[in-house]
């Protein structure tokens, strides 16, 4: 589509200044990767930032680490029994302090603590030396904490509190470590040698030096002494700040006494949350101050299915329902670019991409499940100290390929997408280098970034661009950030600012890095699982040996790659242009239900059709350069084909329906209003039935649409008598009936109903059993009691949600948990 795909950026830290080492090196045990992430290899060792600062003794080194972890159990303990007995004190005075009294408090208990949040972005390009660097230990130990963190929300700290105290070091080690990852990359820490030497970090000898084993080591059951040395002062120095912050808070407080903290732990019952959000916040954006990371198998196959069902359910939307196509088309035809001759090309182009979202999600669920299933299997052997099950260990590389090679195709698309909104077109030149129609391989627009400023600069005055093309940054690149930071600063800056800037994040760009955020969250756990596994890499490059191993590995998502690439580009897969330019020029079925409407709904929908017709001949012959199943491929051909479907049919019976009642109703008003002069016979006449059956003619195009798109029509998908009947019925509380009611409405006035809060939306939900939990970016994830799991995004940038998305979310909530209106009574 762009000529230039990627955002201008420069490798973080990579302007240090280091210079040739002078002396011997230091030996490493093995140069692999993983090795190379706990001693320093013997080629980093040539330039001076990643030379070892001191060699100590093994006697020595086992002394410094004993002391590290008594210090760390001995506060550890302490603060336990202090949030045990004087809970409710620690909370309701931290809560009640105001942001001032809890940055002084801060500082009391460790004047060393950085004031300023996000220290290692605001470092960069600001501090350009690594020896200036090095002087700020703490912080590279510590990034996360500051002042400004602690007092904006209190449960930062609480949050904080709670989680390390409750689980043990050895459960922190996999996040500690990766925190560490970026500072040791740079050469950013002073380093101490100790030989050979690993550091136990699992068990009753946590702590404990012991002489390297390589597939210990390569299992992170052990890590090499100078990260490990790291690792542990770093929990020293929580612990000691920690310890040092409770004490003030508590302070006047007869420690001889016995409180209470039934609300402290009805606190973290509830979770925890950002201030002015009123669902869970993502444990994987704040991490620090949640429990720490845990391979949850189970969690993260819901997620995938809650993901793959939410884009099968836009694509599902797409097809049957022409207020949620045209509304598809206001949102994404908002940019420059789409006032050139590639609008409607461009449109067709996002949807296409849906359904590759699809497939990949669908891919992701199957292999999710896979593992699952080998875990259970295995969950007996699975233990610290001990090699996972050789089938386990190849199921879990097989999956974090998947998922690097769907993160990778993202990087692709994202740039170009983010640099045509029209949040950020200001800072790109855009040029049309083609005309209609599209061929094989062509380009439409060369992109050129226009902006001269330094990474430090724009940091500064423009945040926003900065986090996001930080964020596009490949997951296997030495010197990058860490996702879950720049996601952090994503959310945080957004929140901080003001309407025109949060408007530049549209939902568009906001849902789509929200999906990029939970395939780097999937990606995490996977890095972060203990044991550790390598992750095994394809032998040579040509066509047989891609073939070769898609064939060994056969996962859904090897199956979704093109492996004849040259032959695939000479093709064009390109879905139905024309039909959503055609769309677009009709006039829209809005309003009171009656003949007009009708016929101009029946026009829609066999626009509708064409499109997704000549969408399903396209992808056809697309899938031909994959290696899908029988089975797979049925799959992805019904999920474009639902207006062939019963489903449809009945869909469009009941949209009939609805319309004969709403004339009859109207006949039967009129017929009221004029009783007097009306003659008796008429009563029993009613509208002319027959008239409704209207053939599917060729739509006629009009130049602008005659009414607004973005209202609604009332659209049940079954009989609604029918279904009550065989439901039982479900008590709501009074403002849960009246988003139901906004839901499935029965009426035009019901259906163009006034933009709903969101916050109430989730309240409404919440009444109704359902739990809301951040899961990146803009996505909720609402649990009901019964485990199922539905995704919805929190609109932006207003966090209202339109007639049009509710009654889309209704029809989801239909189809999932089989909702209707006659299933809710009011209690």
């Amino acid at each position: 589509m762009f000529s230039q795909q990627r955002l201008e950026r420069r490798l973080p830290y990579a302007r240090t200044n280091s210079t040739p080492a002078r002396g011997p090196k230091c030996e490493t045990p093995c140069e692999c990767g993983i090795c190379q992430e706990q001693f320093k290899g013997t080629d980093k060792q040539d330039e001076d930032s990643h030379c070892y600062s001191t060699v100590v003794a093994p006697a020595t080194a086992q002394a410094t680490l004993a002391d590290l972890t008594s210090k760390i159990n001995t506060d550890r303990a302490y603060l336990a029994d202090l949030c045990e007995k004087f809970g409710n004190t620690i909370l309701s005075r931290w809560r009640k302090k105001s942001r001032d009294k809890r940055e002084a408090l801060l500082l009391l208990a460790d004047p060393t603590i950085a004031k300023n949040p996000w220290f290692r972005l605001r470092t960069e390009g600001a501090i350009t030396t690594w020896k200036e660097l090095r002087k700020y230990r703490r912080s590279w130990l510590l990034p996360y904490l500051s002042t400004a963190a602690l007092k904006a929300n209190p449960s930062v700290l609480l949050g904080l509190l709670h989680n390390r105290v409750l689980h043990s070091p050895e459960e922190w080690v996999p996040f500690d470590s990766a925190i560490l990852r970026q500072g040791w990359n740079a050469g950013l820490f002073d380093l101490e040698y100790c030989g050979q030497y690993c550091v136990t970090m699992h068990g009753v000898n946590y702590g404990k030096l012991v002489s390297w084993n390589k597939n210990a080591a390569e299992r992170c059951d052990m890590v090499g002494y100078p990260r490990a040395r790291l690792i542990i002062e770093a929990q020293a120095l929580m612990f000691s700040r920690l310890r040092a912050i409770v004490d003030l808070i508590l302070e006047g407080v007869d420690r001889d006494t016995r409180g209470a903290s039934d609300r402290w732990h009805e606190m973290v019952q509830f979770g925890f949350k950002q201030s002015n959000n009123i669902e869970v916040w993502s444990d994987y954006v704040n991490q620090p101050f949640s429990a720490p990371p845990k391979f949850d198998v189970d969690y993260y196959c819901s997620i995938a299915k809650a993901r793959m069902q939410a884009v099968q359910d836009h694509l599902w939307l797409l097809q049957t329902d022409p207020s949620y196509f045209r509304r598809l088309i206001k949102v994404l035809a908002a940019g420059e670019v789409y006032k050139t001759v590639w609008r409607y090309t461009m449109i067709e182009k996002d949807i296409h991409l849906a359904l590759l979202d699809y497939l990949t999600w669908r891919a992701l669920y199957a292999e999710w499940t896979d593992v699952r299933d080998h875990y259970r299997r295995f969950q007996d052997s699975i233990h610290p100290g001990q090699p996972l099950p050789r089938r386990l260990e190849h199921k879990l590389a097989a999956l974090e390929r998947s998922l690097l090679s769907s993160m990778s195709s993202r990087i692709q698309h994202l740039p170009g997408f983010i640099a045509q909104r029209p949040g950020f077109q200001h800072s790109y030149k855009f040029t049309v280098i083609s005309k209609p129609p599209s061929r094989p391989g062509q380009e439409m627009f060369s992109m050129k970034h226009m902006s001269r400023m330094s990474e430090n600069q724009q940091y500064r005055q423009d945040t926003l661009e900065w986090i996001l093309t930080e964020l596009l940054c490949g997951p296997n690149q030495e010197f990058r950030f860490d996702y879950p930071e720049l996601f952090a600063r994503l959310e945080a800056h957004l929140a901080e600012a003001s309407p025109e800037e949060r408007a530049r994040v549209d939902e568009t760009v906001y849902a789509k890095m929200s999906d990029y955020a939970v395939r780097h969250e999937m990606l995490s756990a996977l890095k972060l699982h203990r044991p550790a596994f390598p992750l095994p890499l394809p032998a040579g490059k040509t066509k047989e040996d891609g073939l070769r191993w898609i064939e060994e590995f056969s996962t859904p998502t090897m199956r979704l790659m093109t492996v004849d690439l040259d032959e695939y580009k000479k093709k064009l897969y390109a879905f139905p242009a024309d039909c959503v330019e055609a769309l677009e020029h009709l006039t829209p079925a809005v309003g009171r239900k009656n003949e007009a409407w009708l016929e101009r709904r029946t026009a829609e929908r066999k626009v509708l059709h064409d499109f997704w017709d000549g969408a399903l001949k396209s992808f056809r012959e697309e899938t031909t350069f994959m290696r899908m199943t029988q089975e797979e491929l049925d799959d992805a051909f019904s999920v474009i084909s639902v207006s062939t479907s019963a489903e449809y049919a009945e869909i469009i019976k009941n949209e009939r329906m609805q319309v004969a009642d709403a004339i009859a109703v109207a006949a039967i008003t009129r017929n009221v209003a004029n009783t007097a002069s009306v003659p008796e016979t008429l009563w029993s006449t009613g509208p002319d039935i027959s008239r409704l059956v209207i053939e599917e003619r060729a739509p006629k195009p009009k130049t602008r649409p005659a009414q607004p798109v973005n209202t609604a029509s009332p659209e049940p998908l079954v009989n609604a008598d029918t279904e009550s009947a065989s439901q039982q019925r479900i008590s709501a509380t009074p403002r849960a009936l009246e988003i139901i009611r906004k839901m499935f409405p029965t009426s035009a006035e019901e259906s163009s109903t006034k933009d709903v809060d969101w916050d109430l939306f989730v309240h409404a939900m919440n009444d109704l059993n359902f739990s809301a939990r951040n899961v990146g970016g803009s996505a909720v994830a609402f649990e009901h009691l019964s485990n199922k799991k539905i995704i919805f995004h929190r609109p932006h940038p207003v966090a209202k949600i339109d007639s049009i998305m509710l009654q889309s979310m209704g029809k989801r909530l239909r189809k999932h948990f089989d909702w209707s209106r006659e299933a809710f009574v009011g209690v």
